[in-house]
């Protein structure tokens, strides 16, 4: 657990919350080679699970990106707007991110019961601790990155 949590720190140490779509899919790019190889390590799947597991991980993967792009659009979206944030905007914002979280509760509720089908509850139930600790951990990371909406008038007055 202790190289999954250096090997995540590492990748979101340059983790800013505007990106452009290219740095957008470069970021993604990187982190997927690398998470594919941390989830690879924490399954410890036999080699007959491995041919089940991995294309449905790729599958998941891909859903889980595109979800994944909404979010950072959405931080890079308030970034964008700190200095002018109106009610409306911070309405339209938090629910493009309840929007965004229920999509990969659904995503992860389909995979869940896919995982569970191809190989058993308790792989399964393991994967999906493995993505909510990389979720809360990305979560956390972005979270600090952006400022507190209390702070926004100390913003707005420099």
């Amino acid at each position: 657990m202790k190289k999954i949590l250096l090997s995540i720190g590492i990748l979101l140490a340059s983790f800013s919350a505007v990106y452009a779509q290219d740095e957008i899919d470069q970021f993604q790019k990187e982190w997927g080679k690398e998470k594919k190889d941390l989830v690879r390590m924490a399954m410890e799947l036999s080699p007959t699970d491995s041919v089940k597991f991995w294309p449905l991980y790729d599958k998941y993967e891909k859903e889980r990106q595109k979800l994944g792009k909404d979010r950072i659009k959405t931080f890079s979206d308030y970034a964008d707007n700190l200095d002018k944030l109106t009610n409306t905007k911070a309405d339209e914002l938090i629910n493009r991110l309840f929007v965004n979280d229920a999509g990969v509760a659904k995503l992860r509720q389909k995979y869940y019961s896919s995982i569970k089908t191809t190989l058993n509850a308790l792989q399964a139930a393991k994967f999906m601790q493995i993505e909510t600790y990389f979720d809360t951990a990305i979560r956390s990371a972005i979270q600090d990155e952006l400022p507190y909406i209390g702070d926004l008038e100390s913003i707005k007055k420099q």
